[in-house]
Order: C-alpha cells, then structure tokens, then sequence
C-alpha cells in the first residue's frame, strides 16, 4: 500500500464544493466556469423562483456560495422529476472551473429533505407543494455504482445483472452514511481491527470520491484497543506485503497490496478502490431496513455504455427501470476542507483531508426545454446545486 506521508489533521463532516458562477469574481483564486454553461432559467417554461438569497454559506476553508433556491424539471438519464435545487450565482474559489453543479445522492427522510433521490423516487413533495405530472414514474429506490481508472457508472433502479460475476450479497446498512459493520480487517495473520470490550463491529462507509482506503490513526474512544493504522503501519516496516482481507457479514472481501491506505482520525472509508472491484448497490426499497450490497463486477462487462443516450426525448412505451449513466472520472491532486454537521439526523459526506479526490461527472439536464449540465455526482451529500444565472426580473 502506498502510505500517506503524514497522518491526517483531522476529520470534520460536511462537503465543500464550489459551484459557482465566475463574473463577479476576479484574481488568482477566482472562479471562472471553464465551458461557460449556466443554467439560463428566462429560457425555461417551467421554473419558479422559490426564495431570492436564500443560498448564503461559508464552510471552514472561508469558501463562500451566494445563489438562490429555484424550482424545476430535473432529468437523470429517464428519470425526468420535478424539484427544487440551488442556484448559486456567486463563489470565492477556483476549485471546481470544471463542473456545472452537484448531484447529491445521499439520503435524508425529513419532510423538507433536499435529496433528489427522494424526489426521484415518489410522487409528489406536498410539503413543497410539488405534485409530479401524470405520466412520471418514480424511480425504484436503489442505485449502483461502479468504476474503472477511466471512469464509472451509475445504474439507476439497480443494478445491471449482466455487469456482476456473481450474486449480489446485501448486508444491513449501518452509520449515518451508506455504511456497513465490519467486524474484522487481517493483513495476512495480523487482525487491524482489535476491539475492546463491549464492541465488535465498527461502520465502513463507502465513498467514491475517496482515492484510497481510510483506516482509523486512533483507538476512537477507545473502541480499539490500539490504532488500526498504526497496526498496519508497524507490519509493514517489517517488510510485509499482504492484501486487506475485510469482513462484512460474515463474507471476506480482499483490497489488494497495490492499493493505496491512508490514515484518518476515526473513520473507517471503503473508497474507490472498492468501486473499482465490486458493483456496490445502495438499496433503499425499505427505509427501515435499508441494504448495501456487493457483487465481483464480471471482467467481461463493458462499462459507460449508456441505456438513455437521448433521455429527453424518452417515451415509457416500453419502460424498463433501469437507467445507466456514463460517469467521466477526475483524480483532483489536492486536498479538500470538508464542513458541515450531522444534525438531526441529515446524512452529509464524511469528511476528508486526503491527498487527493476522485470525482465523476454525469449528465444531468435542467429546465424546459432541457438544458444539459455535467455535475459532481456525490453519495456523499445530499445537495442539488447548479451555476445559474440570476432568475428572470418579476
């Protein structure tokens, strides 16, 4: 495993990315949006403007988003809902010149929850006074996702049976996240994961905008009774070289040598090199029993191939749920400030402080007639955000 060079300064919760629209801002650390698109919300019949100044947040690396909330059609690849999202029209970094938004897919049940994937996924959102038109069909509640060092895959309303080498093993899911128990972590004959008294599992949370594997450079309260990193750590100046055998209900999942492990705080993150192996479900059907599952992607299987490659002018004559995305992979050599919390139950990406980040840009089209936009598709945050232009005058 590549070893990070220093050990992490900590972990904060939240997501910092900029989104944000570049002519009000000017200097070295400007943001300027590189393909010039903004969501133009005069040319859409179907926008409403829900609050003016209503996007106004500042996260911990002094990042700064100014916008608006709107209200319109948002489509992902069949999948065309009627929602509400931000329009950030202002922001003080260059990190993200390259992107046209965020598509959030984490999960959060509150009545005014931001996530898409509830919008997605049922037919109206009384609370926000949205009642979906009567030809939609709502999204059957689970996703997967998959990569390569090249790019990755998102498969709506499940998973492409074609595209696994073997059955689908669900486990519960656990933590706030899209996480799941594991009980052990052996490099070779050593166990890394030595519980004290009273605990015997400890959440692993999959995100694929980790680069690497993070194990936790602490006792975390003393749930361990000495550091998992430095376990691994103290092996490998022996001079041993061994995959990363995990176990998660009671199945064994191997990471292989060559792949990187950094040390975090606390968390425990299963991150790309996981995406780059397995077909990893996230199966919401049931909210109170809500699954992860993995499955061996087959090495046969052809990845980015699109089912949707004209999702706007789709027609449910013969409808199948399953939709898959083309998702374009960018390894950022840089390291984020995450911020945020995770109050009253909100799920938000377990921030990192990592040598780098891994993300993937889909497709994802806004307004009437659509209006196509590449963003971040983050399992880590809930946000639905898009570069706008200021919404039209009265």
């Amino acid at each position: 495993f590549e070893m990070a060079g220093r050990a992490l300064a900590g972990l904060v919760l939240g997501l910092v990315l900029c989104l944000c629209r570049g002519e009000m801002l000017t200097g070295q650390y400007g943001y300027h949006n590189d393909a010039g698109r903004f969501f133009q919300p005069a040319t859409s019949s179907t926008f409403k403007l829900v609050k003016l100044g209503n996007v106004n947040v500042t996260f911990l690396d002094k990042t700064n988003l100014l916008g608006y909330d709107g209200q319109d059609f948002a489509q992902l690849g069949k999948y065309r809902v009627e929602t509400r999202m931000g329009m950030v029209t202002s922001c003080n970094s260059a990190n993200f010149n390259d992107v046209d938004g965020i598509l959030g897919f984490g999960w959060a049940n509150q009545n005014r929850s931001a996530a898409i994937l509830k919008t997605l996924t049922q037919h109206g959102r009384p609370h926000w006074n949205i009642e979906q038109p009567e030809d939609f069909i709502d999204m059957p509640r689970k996703f997967a996702f998959t990569a390569t060092e090249d790019l990755g895959e998102l498969q709506l309303g499940g998973y492409d049976p074609t595209s696994v080498a073997e059955p689908m093993q669900l486990f519960p899911m656990a933590g706030f996240a899209y996480g799941v128990n594991i009980t052990s972590i052996k490099f070779g004959d050593t166990e890394l994961l030595n519980f004290a008294p009273g605990h015997d599992a400890y959440v692993g949370e999959f995100d694929s905008g980790t680069t690497c594997v993070l194990l936790p450079n602490s006792t975390v309260n003393k749930s361990f009774s000495k550091s998992p990193f430095q376990t691994l750590y103290d092996r490998q100046l022996l001079g041993e070289a061994f995959p990363l055998v995990f176990t998660i209900g009671g199945r064994t999942y191997d990471i292989a040598f060559k792949e990187c492990v950094e040390p975090a705080s606390n968390a425990l993150i299963l991150g790309d090199p996981w995406f780059r192996k397995w077909i990893v479900m996230h199966d919401l059907t049931d909210v109170n029993n809500k699954k992860m599952g993995l499955a061996l992607r087959s090495p046969t299987y052809q990845l980015g191939v699109e089912t949707d490659t004209q999702p706007e002018l789709r027609t449910f004559a013969e409808f199948s749920p399953l939709s898959k995305l083309r998702a374009n992979r960018k390894v950022r050599p840089m390291s984020l400030t995450m911020t945020g919390e995770h109050g009253t139950g909100g799920v938000d990406k377990v921030a990192l402080q990592s040598q780098s980040r891994v993300t993937y840009n889909v497709r994802l089209s806004v307004g009437t007639p659509p209006q196509p936009m590449q963003v971040i598709f983050d399992t880590g945050s809930f946000m639905l955000a898009v570069f706008a232009k200021p919404p039209p005058a009265g």
